[in-house]
């Protein structure tokens, strides 16, 4: 059993991982993203999202590349390519890497800086102009970019027609990097879109919990996990910074397992604020007392009193508790603790069945596979892992040690993908998937997934690898991105699927539990 699962929720409501789904789109976020999307379509060259450090950059880039990930509306005009590390020591090194991101085959190593932009400016044209792409370019932490590689993206947006740009920028950067463009007033007055994220206020800042409860819960409806108290608290302790709301989130919904509590309120949130966001209360302890004042004036004080009693038992000292929700933490979140815990939260299971299982162990890799033209690093491992947090970065860099730039990946590499599993359950009760295809072979069946996100109206598909703890093999499957609640209902969609693809679909009403998954990606309802 996963940790999580313990108060009924399906997946990690509070994961530090930019995932797009969790991204709450409050007005500002939801301005943010149909103004890049506009800008994009209409191609008009430069657009910058300037934020603070946790304000959602991050997710929302990651949302804006799903927007315009191959499969969706936009699969026949957008290529888009995300740079995740802009900290180039030369514009050389930059331009070389963005041609190879490219794809630009004929680009040498010894070719001059020149030479770099005219094969990039070559290739922008046959995109934009003979084949009516847009080319956006993603860059992340974007306060990283150095004058030289600025430079160079105020040449790029050179390279026009008489109507549009040709080549599409969006950077996602800290504060700082206002100043950077301050001092290049000849690239600042290029920028299309130029948007500043502000942190939650606090009716926002619920509102984001509240929705990261429901996508966890898969949008059921469960009694609430936070009282009032608890919103003004966490308000209070992270200013309504969604990593900072996030994060402390975490904490208190490992702390309610831990003290068995279904509800968190005020004491308990109070608890679980580590030592650097006590300084911030401590500033703030006018603003505390005047939350107290205003709750006490909403709810009775015998509430507040009643709260104290059951959530901060004066027999165990903070400073104890925290070290007990440390060392849970630990075990909690460490993969090979899971069987122990499961026992322990089902002590009447019976032993035997524990014992028949074959006692095979899991592969440490779930395949190699080879890099093509058009693949890069970030979405072949979204595709695969279902998403692209530093866990699963970190971990692929980890085991193939010749990658030393993550923005880029040469073609005819071969790459090991670690054996990463998801947590959840896959396939709930009474709910139904369309298989479209399942294979041994990981290159076989990437490819097929691949081609078909090519083929126009085609439903959204996910690449699942999986492994069977009976079989002891690791497969590879190709299924629609959603549960069906029915057989009927998922043969309605198999038959708006073409002919030659319908004919070999599988509708799969039960999954074994044995099976390990690997893509964290969750289906659609």
């Amino acid at each position: 059993m996963e940790y999580y699962s313990i108060l009924n929720f399906k997946k990690e409501p509070f994961s530090n991982s930019p995932e797009p789904e969790f991204l709450f789109q409050s007005p500002q976020h939801t301005g943010c993203l149909q103004r890049l999307e506009l800008a994009v379509r209409l191609r008009r060259g430069l657009n910058v999202v300037i934020g603070d450090i946790g304000t959602g950059k991050t997710t929302l880039c990651r949302k804006l590349l799903q927007n315009f990930t191959p499969g969706g509306a936009q699969q026949a005009e957008i290529e888009s390519h995300l740079l995740l590390d802009p900290s180039f020591d030369s514009a050389l090194e930059f331009l070389r890497t963005f041609s190879a991101m490219l794809g630009i085959k004929d680009a040498r190593n010894e070719d001059s800086e020149w030479q770099l932009k005219e094969r990039i400016k070559d290739y922008l044209f046959v995109k934009g102009v003979d084949e009516d792409k847009i080319v956006v370019l993603v860059i992340d932490e974007g306060q990283k970019i150095s004058g030289e590689c600025l430079e160079i993206l105020r040449e790029f947006l050179n390279y026009e027609t008489n109507d549009y740009k040709l080549l599409q920028i969006i950077i996602f950067a800290q504060k700082e990097f206002k100043a950077a463009l301050k001092k290049r007033p000849n690239l600042s007055d290029r920028i299309d879109v130029l948007y500043y994220l502000k942190p939650l206020n606090f009716k926002q800042m619920r509102a984001m919990i509240k929705y990261r409860l429901a996508v966890a819960r898969n949008f059921e409806i469960a009694p609430s996990v936070f009282g009032y108290g608890a919103y003004v608290a966490i308000y209070l302790a992270t200013g309504g910074y969604p990593r900072k709301v996030v994060s402390l989130c975490h904490e208190v919904i490992l702390k309610m397992i831990i003290r068995n509590r279904h509800k968190a309120g005020w004491f308990l949130v109070r608890s679980c604020v580590n030592n650097m966001t006590v300084l911030f209360f401590r500033r703030l302890r006018w603003s505390v007392v005047s939350a107290l004042i205003l709750i006490a004036l909403i709810f009775p004080v015998k509430a507040l009193i009643h709260e104290y009693k059951t959530e901060a038992p004066a027999n165990v000292p903070d400073v104890q508790v925290d070290a007990v929700t440390a060392q849970a933490e630990i075990n909690i979140l460490n993969s090979e603790q899971t069987d122990e815990l499961s026992a322990l939260d089902a002590p009447d299971a019976p032993v035997l069945e524990q014992e028949k299982r074959p006692e095979y162990k899991m592969p440490s890799y779930i395949g190699v596979l080879k890099i093509r033209k058009g693949m890069n690093l970030w979405w072949t491992l979204y595709n695969i892992y279902g998403e692209t947090g530093h866990e699963i970065i970190d971990a692929v860099v980890e085991v193939n040690p010749e990658i030393r730039n993550r923005d880029l990946i040469e073609e005819g590499y071969f790459i090991a993908l670690p054996a990463i599993p998801a947590q959840g359950t896959f396939l709930p009760e009474g709910k139904c998937i369309v298989l479209l295809k399942e294979g041994t072979n990981i290159e076989t069946i990437y490819d097929f997934f691949t081609g078909l996100r090519k083929i126009r109206n085609m439903p959204d598909l996910i690449f699942l690898p999986h492994w069977s703890r009976e079989e002891n093999s690791v497969k590879y499957a190709v299924i629609i991105d959603r549960h069906f609640d029915s057989g009927s209902e998922a043969e309605r969609t198999i038959k708006r699927l073409p002919p030659e693809i319908a004919k070999h679909t599988q509708i799969i009403s039960q999954w074994n539990s044995d099976t390990v998954i690997f893509n964290r990606r969750a289906l659609r309802t």
